[in-house]
């Protein structure tokens, strides 16, 4: 499994009272490999679990994070993966079935393989956009579909933009999209307060008062979109204002939680219960690439001086 010469904290194991790692983390995305790399690196017992694909792995280059522009986020998360692994951290490809916190302050963690024991957990399991019911919608994500300008607005520049989705967001997107293109169009059947529509007509947003029913393409690129009301709106990429939620029900389980399902922590990523950390998406929903990979680093310090402190009390005990 592990080289236990790594860890000071693994000698439990070796001396067959129980399969007992450091740390769990779930969630290979880049904040748990992130957080992992660190841990790892502090000779903590490091087991990551990757359930599958990332939110990134839709698309095909990743965007605004530096020193690794251009790059595709399968390789992306190919060199953390290596980089955990050589310092002696396991990955498997297996999702979290269940995290059971026990009378000792340990957590039982169940898989279909089986349960590992853990001193601590960090959850890492990211959100999911829930986007609408629209055809046409799913087939370009990634692609000509957008959520987040700041991340894909540069490779759509001055092309038509249209932008849908949640009324309360909308004012924002599309004053925002105008940094990147001078032609967008927002359709909503919504009523924007006075503030806002003055906003958006000095920006030379125009607003279309219609709902959103198809994406429109030919020979496999967007042309437009089609409205209840029968009008063809012209864009070349669409972004939509769309609600996120938390993509798993594990820290609802062990942890304070929003109406979303997303994790409250402190800024360090600590929850309500003690050995619990989440980070990335988990609970930061609008963190883009870099905040999450900078979360994973973050809390890895105060992972390694909890667990630190549990050792010691254990020894006093």
């Amino acid at each position: 499994m592990f080289d236990a010469g790594r860890n000071i904290m693994f000698q439990e194991a070796l001396e067959g009272k129980a399969d007992i790692v450091d740390v769990v983390v779930v969630g290979a995305g880049a904040a748990g490999l992130s957080a992992a790399l660190f841990l790892t690196r502090a000779r903590r017992s490091t087991l990551v679990y990757d359930g599958g694909p990332t939110r990134d792995s839709v698309i095909e280059q990743v965007h605004e994070f530096l020193g690794y522009e251009g790059i595709t986020p399968a390789e992306l998360q190919a060199r953390g993966r290596a980089e955990v692994v050589r310092y002696g951290g396991e990955i498997r490809r297996e999702a979290v079935l269940k995290i059971e916190p026990r009378p000792d302050g340990l957590f039982d963690v169940w898989s279909r393989q089986g349960m590992v024991t853990a001193r601590a957990v960090v959850l890492a399991t990211g959100l999911v956009d829930v986007l609408p019911s629209v055809p046409g919608l799913r087939e370009g994500w990634g692609r000509d579909v957008h959520v987040c300008p700041c991340f894909s607005g540069y490779e759509v520049r001055d092309k038509h933009l249209v932008a849908f989705g949640l009324a309360e967001l909308l004012a924002q997107l599309g004053s925002f999209l105008t940094a990147w293109s001078p032609s967008v169009t927002v359709v909503t059947p919504h009523e924007f307060d006075s503030t806002a529509l003055d906003r958006l007509h000095e920006l030379g947003v125009e607003i279309v008062r219609d709902e959103v029913t198809a994406l429109v393409r030919q020979d496999g690129r967007l042309v437009s979109v089609s409205t209840a009301g029968g009008t063809e709106v012209p864009t070349d990429a669409v972004f939509v204002a769309a609600p996120l939620r938390a993509a798993s029900d594990l820290p609802a389980s062990l942890c304070e939680v929003n109406e979303a399902g997303f994790a409250v922590t402190d800024a360090d990523g600590r929850t309500s219960r003690p050995g619990v950390w989440v980070v990335g998406n988990a609970n930061d929903p609008i963190g883009h690439l870099a905040h999450a990979t900078a979360a994973g680093a973050r809390v890895g310090p105060w992972v390694v001086n909890y667990l630190i402190e549990l050792s010691r009390s254990r020894k006093t005990a």
